[in-house]
């Protein structure tokens, strides 16, 4: 994600401080994503994704191959995200409303 960011916003004068504006955070926020500290969280992640293209279509990409980066990426209750399995298809899933 971080190659991404720097790819398409690097050139960017004030990059962080324009992001983040569209994005709906502190500048801080986006340049610990610009150097690879921190990632983004849910909700900032759909709106990073409305506003980057190539960020969007390589998680998409991940997701239909079913692969996580081996990165240790964990959530904030310390599960590894490199540890979840791909999901499995299953048509006799019946969700409600």
């Amino acid at each position: 994600m971080t190659d991404i960011l720097r790819r398409n916003y690097g050139h960017v004068r004030h990059a962080a401080k324009q992001l983040a504006r569209e994005i709906g955070t502190s500048p801080r926020t986006v340049e610990n994503w610009f150097a690879g500290i921190n990632a983004p969280r849910g909700a900032e992640l759909i709106r990073l994704m409305q506003q980057c293209d190539d960020l969007r279509d390589e998680i998409f990409r991940i997701v239909e191959e079913g692969q996580c980066p081996k990165a240790s990426a964990s959530t904030s209750d310390g599960v590894d995200l490199a540890t979840i399995p791909a999901p499995q298809e299953h048509s006799d899933w019946v969700f409600y409303r």
